[in-house]
């Protein structure tokens, strides 16, 4: 019986012993599983993130290397131009328009012929005054002759001198008849030439204010003529600005389309307006007739001179209240603020922190930040 007891127990423990040996292992086995699959997910996850994670911006921008140069300040104002000659030509005689020889826009040349007004009344005048005088001249004649007969007379003492005075006094105020008939006739001859209006100078027809049929006075407007060349620009300055003004002094003068002209200051105003402003005018020539009177356009004074740096203006950036460029060093955008002291074609004149020669962003520059990194193309 015991023999039999200690048989089954051992019989009963060996599977016991062998199912924890195996059941071990297999968590063993599991655990180094789940291990290695954890690590591996964990890699991949990582690799996942690292595959998600988006690339370092960089932009792209091309440079542009500064460089100082001397830059004058000015002072702009607004002008305009008016004709050397400018005048409202109105006739000398009264009539009736018969003929016009020119129209508006056309150019004429001093003494040529503009308009004729009617001349009949004035050949018929002049008709009658040389009738009158020829009439007057026979008379001076008959008393002229009896002014001898008498003196004749006189002399050898058969008339009294008084007969004699009185025929002399005829004479002379017949000498005086004619002389007023014969300014009379040269008046009526002045005033037939003048039945022609003619041009005073050469310049261009800039408005007709008269048609044919039109009956016109010294007080009627005929025609408004103008010289092109040389041409005249206007314009005002306060009184700070006076001593860069001075008489023979060059002044710029930017018109549109056109660009800009050179005059040369000749007047300036001994008193100032009621604004309390100067005003100035500038002589500049105008062969080809590009400017016309009353066209508008800006005078440039130079104050000073400075040195400042000339950028285009698109690297130029407004950033709130200030404006800044975009240096690049080191593949790294730094913002430089600039004060900008003068604007031209597509160019700025700067003054700030830069040196000659640094580059900075040309393109792409509105969308670059403190530190970001560029890619120079």
């Amino acid at each position: 019986m015991y023999e039999k007891a200690i048989h089954n127990r051992l019989y009963y423990n060996k599977p016991t012993s062998q199912y924890v040996i195996i059941n071990i292992t297999m968590l063993r086995f599991l655990l180094l599983f789940f291990s290695v699959l954890l690590l591996f997910s964990c890699q991949r996850q990582a690799k996942d993130q690292k595959a998600q994670q988006p690339a370092e911006r960089r932009i792209v921008v091309s440079l542009y290397q500064v460089k100082s140069e001397e830059v004058p300040i000015e002072y702009i104002t607004k002008g305009y131009f008016e004709g050397e000659r400018d005048v409202i030509l109105r006739p000398l005689v009264s009539g009736r328009v018969i003929d016009l020889f020119v129209d508006e826009g056309s150019f004429v040349r001093s003494g040529q012929a503009l308009l004729k007004i009617d001349p009949a009344d004035y050949e018929n005048s002049v008709r009658q005054l040389e009738a009158q005088i020829a009439q007057a001249r026979a008379n001076y004649e008959n008393l002229r002759a009896t002014e001898e007969r008498r003196r004749f007379l006189f002399e050898r003492e058969l008339i009294a001198r008084e007969e004699y005075e009185n025929i002399k006094t005829q004479l002379k105020a017949q000498e005086e008849v004619i002389r007023s008939l014969q300014a009379q006739l040269s008046n009526l001859k002045l005033n037939l030439q003048r039945t022609t209006l003619t041009a005073p100078f050469s310049g261009y027809i800039a408005q007709r204010f008269v048609n044919i049929g039109d009956y016109i006075t010294p007080q009627s407007q005929s025609f408004r003529l103008v010289t092109l060349d040389p041409i005249r620009f206007v314009f005002q300055v306060p009184q700070e600005y006076l001593p860069y003004a001075k008489q023979g002094s060059k002044v710029l003068i930017k018109v549109e389309p056109f660009g800009d002209f050179e005059g040369k200051i000749f007047f300036i105003s001994p008193t100032a307006d009621a604004n309390r402003l100067i005003t100035i005018k500038a002589k500049l020539s105008n062969p080809e007739g590009k400017l016309k009177p009353s066209m508008y356009g800006e005078a440039r004074l130079v104050t000073k001179v400075e040195r400042a740096f000339a950028v285009p203006e698109r690297s130029v950036v407004i950033q709130g209240n200030k404006k800044v460029v975009w240096r690049i060093k080191d593949g790294m955008a730094q913002p430089v603020e600039v004060e900008v002291i003068r604007q031209g074609e597509g160019v700025v004149y700067v003054r700030g922190d830069l040196k000659e020669g640094e580059g900075i962003a040309l393109d792409n520059a509105y969308v670059l930040q403190q530190g970001m990194k560029v890619e120079v193309r």
